[in-house]
């Protein structure tokens, strides 16, 4: 079985082959590929615990704690796991982590098929495109859980949209 891979709006990027992949530094750095068949969970939570003091939200999207979440499913899977972006990682326990970690590859696992392009991303098990995030994207519209508007907000390195229900997920 080979390891797949979620991408959008990717600016650059380069392929190796599989034989070549963790010889080079940008590659040897990369953290667990979620995705892959050999997924080693123990790895990525040890290497998200080495972020500290780090908001989750940063973390998430760090590629050498764990390879292949991207800006959408960081604030999908922090919604699903009930934990506030700016949580620090310090203050998450082990099972806590676990759980992102598990939610992550499941919601990407779940992305990654033929119709995705079709029918969009999607996280919330409903086919229709304008329902299927949770929270991305959805900021000031009531949470699909508990009708608490989203908030938004610009994070971490370059700013990226971070997007999060205030009631569902607590600080």
């Amino acid at each position: 079985m080979q390891a797949a891979s979620v991408g959008f709006n990717i600016v650059d990027a380069e392929f190796e082959a599989a034989s070549a992949v963790g010889t080079r530094d940008a590659i040897a750095d990369l953290g667990p590929d979620l995705l892959a068949p050999g997924f080693d969970a123990a790895e990525a939570i040890r290497r998200l615990r080495e972020r500290g003091a780090v908001p989750i939200a940063e973390a998430l999207l760090d590629q050498r704690a764990l390879a292949g979440i991207g800006n959408v499913f960081k604030s999908e899977v922090l919604f699903e796991g009930g934990v506030h972006p700016e949580t620090r990682v310090d203050a998450l326990s082990d099972a806590r982590l676990a759980g992102l970690v598990d939610i992550a590859r499941r919601q990407l696992a779940a992305n990654v098929v033929e119709t995705m392009p079709r029918f969009g991303r999607r996280t919330t098990g409903r086919m229709a495109i304008a329902e299927g995030l949770w929270v991305y994207g959805r900021g000031g519209r009531p949470c699909r859980r508990c009708g608490t508007p989203i908030t938004f907000a610009r994070q971490g390195l370059g700013a990226r949209p971070t997007y999060w229900c205030p009631r569902c997920q607590t600080a």
